[in-house]
């Protein structure tokens, strides 16, 4: 007889703990469907889709941001505003600056993870969106 009430006591605790995580379940649900909306966004940018007119090699390397503007899409803070900057040919540069100042949005950009604002991005004088993304990359 004890052994059977143990049981029931038992069975009557694990039940109302696996109960009482039923609301952060329904919060992880929620938010699962969230983050699985913005992983499946279709990109604007699709690095498959190449066309033959594109260059797909660049020459020399010559950098140049010409009045370059960027935001983030999720934000509406500009990170890069009229930004101008020209990198020779064969050059090693650094980027150095405080957190948050765009160090890495400028590579991003050159590398085409997202599209400009404004302004443009020149290299070797043709517009990078001129450019093979996959080829561009690499």
């Amino acid at each position: 007889m004890f052994h059977a009430i143990m049981v029931v006591f038992t069975t009557a605790f694990g039940t109302g703990a696996a109960f009482s995580n039923i609301p952060s379940m329904s919060k992880a649900k929620a938010s699962a469907k969230w983050i699985f909306e913005i992983v499946d966004e279709k990109s604007t940018l699709d690095v498959r889709d190449a066309t033959e007119t594109q260059v797909k090699k660049i020459e020399h390397g010559e950098i140049s941001f010409q009045d370059v503007t960027f935001h983030y899409p999720s934000r509406e803070k500009a990170i890069l505003q009229n930004f101008d900057m020209r990198i020779p040919a064969n050059a090693k540069i650094a980027l150095v600056g405080h957190s948050g100042c765009g160090k890495t949005t400028i590579t991003n950009l050159l590398l085409r993870f997202y599209e400009l604002t404004s302004g443009q991005i020149l290299i070797d004088g043709i517009d990078i969106k001129d450019y093979n993304v996959s080829e561009l990359r690499k």
